[in-house]
């Protein structure tokens, strides 16, 4: 036995060994989002060297973009889930069948999500933005259409690579996009060596190619590598088959929520913006110093799906509950570590984005100083829900949780937030508060459904 190590119930595994199995397959996931992360953290330094307008007009094209993506993202999360049954059922035909199914899937939702973007290309010029700002948002929109059949196929593959345990090569793709990104950033955003100065439409343009390189390198591995050459997955692409629904039955929630989510903090961007340029500039950098941290209780709840669904389709009840737990632990143990370095490090941390030193950047730092305490809080419910999530949906329980979501995050959080920044004169840490509070019922209702449910499954 390892030295220090909580036996899991049977005796069979440690808490040492779980924490190790869980973290093996969260890393990889962690960094790819890491990756993944930095490529729009190119995007934002390549358009920001063209200036203030165009900076502004990509920020607004790319989070137009999220919404429709996330429709399509969260669905095909319920790839994951249910491979990972059959992986644990030691069923290679189900396999197969719910990656083909997967992908088939992917095409599908393609419809819906270019509708949705084209319906932010039309919407634009009817909002009260400036001409240059609209034009230069819809080219990058446009330009990125023919590149969201890719991505979500891409998607489609890397829950079906996670749910085999073997994530690196989504790795190894993420980060090599990276490279890309820049090289495709010079050629189309800058003009360089003849190529067409794009401008802002150009960062559509790249990210269109990117999706298709993934895309098609990940396919490759999985065409050409022995370990998954079995399961024949571009095999009878065109047959459909029932599992599709079950897809759909466990990952339409998971939309649901993550769209719940996006709103929330979409939303809460826009009031923190009635408060003035310093606020918002402040609620900017937190929210991406918490975007960063949150990558790997996201990662680690990942790895619980696939974990809990693995041990689910064994039918080993207790092996599900345990690697649940654990990974409860791991999201709350990291997030404590994380919230010690805000509590701890405030202007090293804040001096990532803004030079502290500058007497221009005084209100944005002394609004930064008050959020990051709150932020500190926030990250521990944060990691928490992710992680509960993630083995919730290893149950192929999604619908309550989503239902849990909407209720934490726009009924409790949302409206405390409004209520504690406007109707109390909080300010912006009012609206942070808010969050906090919304997250902390949504991650204790959370936990709680996971403890209900797996004291549900048979001895």
């Amino acid at each position: 036995m390892t030295a220090g190590a909580t036996v899991r119930p049977g005796g069979r595994a440690t808490w040492i060994e779980e924490a190790g199995a869980n973290l093996g397959l969260a890393l990889p996931i962690a960094i790819a989002f890491l990756s993944q992360m930095a490529t729009v953290f190119v995007d934002n330094v390549m358009v920001g060297r063209l200036g203030a307008a165009e900076l502004a007009a990509g920020g607004l094209g790319a989070n137009m973009m999220i919404a429709p993506m996330l429709l399509g993202m969260g669905v095909l999360t319920g790839v994951a889930a249910v491979a990972s049954h059959a992986f644990g059922a030691g069923d290679p035909a189900k396999v197969s069948m719910i990656a083909r199914q997967g992908l088939r899937l992917s095409l599908v939702l393609s419809l819906p999500c270019a509708a949705g973007i084209l319906g932010f290309v039309l919407l634009l010029p009817h909002i009260s933005y400036d001409a240059g700002t609209v034009r230069m948002a819809q080219g990058l929109l446009l330009w990125s259409l023919p590149g969201i059949p890719a991505f979500l196929a891409f998607t489609a593959l890397r829950n079906f690579v996670t749910a085999a345990r073997r994530p690196r090569v989504v790795t190894v793709v993420t980060m090599l996009s990276v490279g890309v990104t820049v090289v495709s950033n010079y050629l189309f955003v800058y003009g360089s060596f003849g190529m067409p100065k794009l401008g802002v439409p150009g960062v559509g343009l790249t990210g269109t190619i990117v999706c298709w390189l993934q895309f098609l390198a990940v396919a490759a591995y999985v065409y050409f590598d022995p370990g998954f050459r079995g399961f024949h997955v571009f095999a009878g692409l065109g047959r459909h088959h029932a599992s599709i629904w079950e897809i759909l039955h466990v990952g339409w929630p998971i939309s649901g929520a993550y769209l719940f989510e996006n709103g929330l903090f979409l939303m809460t961007t826009m009031l923190v913006g009635l408060f003035g340029a310093a606020a918002l500039a402040a609620h900017t950098v937190i929210i991406g110093l918490c975007s960063f941290t949150f990558m790997v209780p996201y990662s680690i709840g990942q790895a619980a799906t696939v974990r809990v669904g693995r041990a689910l389709g064994a039918r080993d009840h207790a092996e599900a509950s345990w690697a649940g737990y654990v990974a409860l632990h791991l999201g709350v143990i990291w997030m404590l570590i994380a919230a010690t370095v805000f509590v701890t490090a405030p202007h090293l941390l804040i001096g990532f984005y803004i030079d502290v030193d500058a007497p221009t950047n005084a209100p944005t730092l002394a609004v930064a100083l008050t959020l990051l305490p709150v932020a500190a809080l926030f990250q521990v419910f944060d990691g928490t829900q992710a992680v509960a999530s993630g083995a919730l949906r290893g149950l192929k329980d999604t619908r309550i949780p989503m239902a849990i979501c909407f209720l934490g995050y726009w009924v409790i959080g949302l409206s405390t937030g409004a209520a504690l920044g406007f109707a109390f004169g909080r300010g912006a840490v009012g609206l942070w508060l808010g969050l906090a509070l919304g997250l902390a019922a949504t991650a204790i209702l959370l936990t709680l459904r996971f403890h209900r449910q797996v004291k549900r499954l048979p001895s």
